[in-house]
């Protein structure tokens, strides 16, 4: 809490909040509460409307025999649609797991000769540029420098 009056020694005048500030930070408590009021009437409600029913049924028996067969037997339903998802679930999982061994099986198969096949055209494409490197494109270098070198002589002779 805090004190809005000066304290001794202290010769300002207090901090009064302007109508417009103290209505608005009072619109948006109420604003933000009206949510949690109305989740908790809900909630007294349900608990009222369950209270009720159970009282009806604690003294009509025959209508909570009925009520608790009814409630059997949906039961038994749920527990057979549960039942069958579970079932197509397993259909669903074992289908998976067919679909990845025959793309296991195609990578094994199919990829791998190919993959195999790039390989040795890479290994030929490398041979043949290593042969005309040796065998073309080094003697060109070499003359071309001996060129050089026999033009710089000249140069630097008669130049």
């Amino acid at each position: 809490m805090t004190n809005d009056f000066p304290q001794s020694g202290d010769s300002s005048t207090p901090y009064l909040p302007a109508p417009d500030e103290d209505k608005g930070k009072h619109r948006e408590r109420a604003a933000s509460a009206w949510p949690a009021i109305i989740a908790v009437v809900v909630v007294l409600l349900i608990l009222a409307a369950l209270i009720a029913v159970g009282i009806y049924l604690f003294n009509n028996p025959p209508t909570a025999a009925v009520v608790r067969d009814i409630f059997i037997i949906l039961l038994g339903i749920q527990s057979m649609i549960i039942s069958l998802l579970i079932v197509a679930l397993l259909v669903v999982v074992v289908y998976v797991a067919l679909k990845m061994y025959d793309l296991t099986q195609f990578v094994q198969n199919e990829l791998r000769p190919i993959l195999g096949r790039a390989d040795d055209m890479v290994r030929t494409v490398h041979s043949r540029t290593v042969f005309i490197s040796d065998t073309a494109v080094k003697p060109v270098i070499e003359v071309m420098s001996v060129t050089s070198a026999v033009k710089s002589i000249f140069r630097s002779l008669f130049g």
